[in-house]
C-alpha cells in the first residue's frame, strides 16, 4: 500500500493480529520478550504499538469508530543492500479475517482504516532517499508539509491520503484509507495523527 517506503520484496515478521493495548495476561510471552535486549538499543525503532500511538488515540483523532482490529508487524530483517535496520507496522481499523467469506484471487483485500510505520536506516542519507525514491516514483499528488522542522509530504491519490517524512535515520509513513472521515477533514486529521505520533503540535496545513 505504502510504495516506496515498504519495501515490499523484504521479509514481514508478523506478529500476532488483534494485538491491544492492554495486558493478555499471557505471562511466557511476557517474560520471553523481557528476557531480551531492548530492540530499540540497536534498530533505533519502537518495538510495540503503544509507543507510536494506540487504537484509543486513533479513534479520538478521526472522531469516529473504527470496525476490525488492530495489527501490528515487526521486522527486523531485510536485504542487505536496502540500509534498513528495523521496522514497525501498526494497521488499525484492519480486517479481520475469518470473518466473511474469501475473496476472488483477483480482488485486493481492504486496506485497514489507519497504518503507521516507521522505519530506521544506517544513517541520515539513505532514510532521507527513501523519501526521495517514494517521490520519483508516485503517481499520486504530492504536497509539501513541514512537521516540527522537517520536510514532509502529503500524497493524495483515489484510494488513500498519505504523509510521508524523514527525521534523522527514521522515516514516518501515515496512510489514512479514504472513506473513512470526511474528504474535508482528510488533511488536518492525517496532521494530527502525524503530530501525535512525533509529539509535537499540529501544525497549519500549508496551501
Amino acid at each position: 500500500m505504502l510504495s516506496g517506503c515498504t519495501d515490499n520484496d523484504e521479509p514481514e515478521v508478523p506478529e500476532v493480529p488483534g494485538e491491544t493495548d492492554e495486558p493478555t495476561g499471557d505471562t511466557t510471552a511476557t517474560e520471553a520478550v523481557d528476557a531480551t535486549p531492548d530492540p530499540t538499543s540497536t534498530l533505533d525503532v519502537p518495538f510495540e504499538c503503544s509507543e507510536l500511538m494506540s487504537a484509543g488515540r486513533v479513534v479520538q483523532i478521526l472522531q469516529t469508530s473504527l470496525d476490525g482490529e488492530t495489527q501490528r508487524v515487526y521486522n527486523e530483517d531485510f536485504l542487505e543492500d536496502s540500509g534498513r535496520t528495523g521496522r514497525l507496522t501498526c494497521r488499525y481499523g484492519a480486517p479481520t479475517g475469518g470473518e466473511t467469506a474469501s475473496p476472488s484471487p483477483d480482488s485486493e483485500p481492504e486496506a485497514p482504516a489507519v497504518e503507521i510505520a516507521v522505519s530506521s536506516y544506517i544513517d541520515e542519507e539513505t532514510a532521507g532517499g527513501r523519501i526521495d525514491a517514494t517521490l520519483g516514483s508516485t503517481s499520486r499528488d504530492i504536497e509539501p508539509q513541514t512537521m516540527g522542522g522537517n520536510e514532509g509530504y502529503v500524497l493524495t491519490g483515489q484510494d488513500e491520503v498519505t504523509f510521508i517524512m524523514a527525521e534523522g535515520v527514521r522515516t514516518y509513513v501515515i496512510a489514512l484509507r479514504r472513506g473513512v472521515v470526511a474528504e474535508a477533514a482528510e488533511l488536518v486529521v492525517m496532521l494530527d495523527l502525524a503530530a501525535e505520533m512525533l509529539g509535537l503540535d499540529a501544525p497549519t496545513p500549508e496551501s
